[in-house]
């Protein structure tokens, strides 16, 4: 008797700690704009490239040429524009206004995502990612904000595909307080 409830323990530990694999591999509902910016953050963290880069907040702006940039950190609003969770699988609308182009929007019903809008646009002949737009809001009794997000990429000399040019701006708002208006935009040499 010993040996079956060790084993019928066994048993369960064994089965409830598998996961099933159809949920696992389910494929991708959206265009899979976080791989695409995982794949271009290792690239250029492992290439360092020369950046232009502007930084304004509200009337203070700060450009400076570095080659010196924590890629993770700076693409990472493009990684909170992954709308590929299984729970948001119905929450966008998906429009094709071309074979080249995806255009997702945000259910009326599902106000309280942050992720409004996303396009993407491939390239006609590798039909890698060319331009990437976001729109980002949030509202709540704590803060308002919108971010606009845009990703240019494209060849670099004649071979591989990287990130050209990237974009964001907005606001922030908090209650009692003036809005505050950010802009960051990068050209990768």
């Amino acid at each position: 008797m010993r040996f079956f409830y060790s084993f019928a323990f066994l048993f369960s530990l064994l089965t409830s700690s598998c996961t099933n694999p159809v949920q696992q591999n389910q494929p991708n509902v959206y265009y899979d704009v976080l791989g695409f910016v995982q794949r271009q953050t290792a690239g250029l963290s492992t290439r360092k490239p020369l950046v232009n880069k502007s930084v304004a907040l509200n009337e203070t702006r700060n450009q400076q040429t570095t080659h010196d940039i924590n890629w993770n950190k700076e693409l990472e609003l493009f990684t909170q524009a992954d709308i590929n969770k299984p729970a948001l699988r119905s929450s966008y609308q998906i429009l094709r206004p071309d074979s080249l182009t995806y255009q997702y929007r945000l259910k009326a019903e599902e106000e309280h995502l942050a992720v409004r809008e996303l396009t993407v646009q491939l390239d006609s002949l590798t039909h890698q990612p060319s331009r990437i737009e976001a729109v980002l809001q949030t509202n709540n009794a704590l803060y308002s904000s919108e971010r606009h997000l845009l990703l240019e990429s494209g060849p670099i000399a004649g071979r591989e595909w990287q990130v050209k040019h990237y974009k964001l701006s907005g606001f922030q708002k908090l209650p009692y307080f003036d809005k505050n208006e950010l802009l960051v935009e990068g050209r990768v040499n």
